[in-house]
């Protein structure tokens, strides 16, 4: 196999011809896998089960064509950033200025040479793993490896606007470490940042569920998202961040508990049943977030102020 990509890739094929699907399925399985779609709608039904990493569209379908289909992509938040190259037999600069502007990232005109293909083919999966790789980066947390605030902030967002949808309840924990000033002072910075990695550590133990969403929201505070999550299962994970504390035994010579420990302040969002949208249903999505993270926040500082290591849920 040509080490044409250093992990399988996984490829859509979107052609009205199945002999054109055969043939370029041919010259691209060294890539990893392809999918075929006969159709722009099919296409579009494959790509929201499975999102690609790079579609191959022929321009001219009937029913949809490529160039429509495109557009419907850039339309959508879970399919505008999914690669496409645009196929096409047509070689005039009209057709291809609109195909970029459609959103295309390249275009190939037919018939296709396979050499040029695999070569396009190459560069579009090498790009497309850089793209990624930087907004990995640009939302994790360089020090613990969760999430970072913005990547929380995009999160909460989609969250609000799927409990809409779905009319469930969504609930955040907002965690601060306990005396992690006095922690600093007595160990020093490098041993505050690796308490801060252990209790990372405890957080992904806490919220181990697929949809679960851990950051660290800045210095020693971090916060958890629970999709589909009430208030009652929301206390039981944040008990389980006690408990993997509690089991860690980090020494904190500074804390009147001689060891690392947290603070949790919980809030749950219950969207009413009313099939009024977000914004008639109490304001933006923004003031929303802000609201039930301010009452987080609220039940956070109550349960600092009741002694620490506890959790309290803001009552609605």
């Amino acid at each position: 196999m040509n080490e044409l990509i250093s992990t399988p890739a996984k490829l859509l094929l979107v052609d009205d011809d199945p002999s054109i699907i055969q043939a370029t399925s041919r010259l691209l399985s060294d890539f990893g896998r392809c999918r075929f779609a006969l159709s722009a709608v099919d296409a579009l039904r494959l790509l929201r089960q499975e999102p690609a990493d790079l579609v191959l569209l022929d321009a001219e379908m009937p029913e949809m064509g490529g160039l429509e289909m495109l557009a419907l992509m850039q339309k959508s938040e879970e399919l505008a950033e999914i690669p496409v190259v645009l196929l096409t037999s047509h070689r005039d600069e009209a057709t291809e200025e609109a195909a970029f502007a459609a959103g295309a990232v390249d275009y190939l005109s037919k018939p296709i040479r396979p050499g040029v293909l695999k070569a396009r083919v190459s560069t579009q999966l090498r790009l497309g793993r850089a793209l990624a790789h930087v907004r990995h980066i640009s939302r994790t947390d360089a020090l613990t490896g969760l999430a970072n605030r913005r990547a929380m902030q995009e999160r909460l967002e989609q969250e609000v606007l799927r409990a809409d949808r779905l009319q469930t309840a969504t609930s955040v924990l907002m965690i601060d470490v306990d005396h992690f000033k006095a922690f600093n002072d007595l160990y020093g910075h490098s041993a505050g940042d690796f308490a801060l990695i252990k209790v990372a550590e405890c957080l992904r133990k806490a919220a181990s569920r697929v949809n679960d969403f851990c950051a660290r929201w800045g210095g020693e505070e971090f916060v958890v998202l629970l999709p589909h999550t009430d208030t009652e299962g929301a206390m039981v994970v944040a008990e389980h961040l006690h408990q993997a504390l509690a089991d860690l035994l980090h020494p904190h010579e500074a804390s009147p508990l001689g060891r690392l420990t947290a603070s949790v302040g919980l809030a749950t969002l219950v969207v009413p049943n009313s099939g009024l949208p977000a914004k008639e249903e109490g304001g933006s999505i923004q003031d929303r977030l802000e609201h039930l993270l301010g009452r987080a926040d609220a039940a956070l500082y109550r349960a600092k102020s009741a002694g620490r290591s506890r959790s309290e849920a803001d009552p609605g």
